[in-house]
């Protein structure tokens, strides 16, 4: 995982609820207190599900309610520090349609073959007759946070979209079949 997303989440949780807590999530998940992610180096991702899941108990959230306030967050980010990806894209549909190619982007900085694929390898889209099917694959399995973060694209370009879950690894799937409609 690339470490745009540990900063971030590290932001999040010191905006919301203090550097105390940023300190908590990391001594449970076993962190460095004086690591630093950066954004466009490759990290493990058995240590983001710690991080993550050290902020559910931290700030006592469930995941859906913590994948929603991160869309948020991560997407608020996005168009201050990328804002010519939301200019590019005239709706949801083409952002939505070009974010795997934006997300494989990061894994261009990794000289590690291995490294660049388990970026590379996340997602595939499809542009299916008007729909936007996404297939993404990851033991991360933030496919809700992927579903959060394309409500909030929605939303930011003022379309009306539904995004649903046809089949999703949690429950078994080989991988997380996401469709825009």
């Amino acid at each position: 995982m690339v470490g745009l997303i540990q900063k971030l989440l590290f932001d999040l949780i010191e905006s919301s609820a203090g550097e105390e807590a940023g300190r908590e999530v990391r001594r449970r998940a076993d962190v460095p207190q004086d690591k630093e992610f950066l954004i466009y180096e490759a990290y493990d991702d058995a240590e983001f599900r710690r991080i993550f899941a050290s902020m559910l108990d931290v700030l006592n959230l469930g995941q859906e309610e913590a994948e929603e306030a991160f869309a948020a967050f991560f997407l608020k980010d996005s168009e201050v520090r990328w804002p010519i990806w939301f200019k590019m894209a005239k709706n949801a549909r083409e952002f939505l349609l070009r974010q795997p190619r934006i997300h494989n982007g990061f894994a261009t900085s990794q000289r590690d073959p291995a490294l660049r694929a388990a970026i590379d390898d996340k997602f595939e889209v499809e542009d299916c007759d008007g729909e936007v099917i996404v297939h993404y694959k990851s033991a991360n399995q933030l496919c809700g946070l992927y579903m959060a973060l394309a409500r909030r694209v929605i939303i930011h370009y003022g379309d009306n979209a539904v995004v649903k879950e046809a089949c999703c690894m949690k429950n078994g799937a080989p991988e997380c079949e996401i469709h825009i409609l």
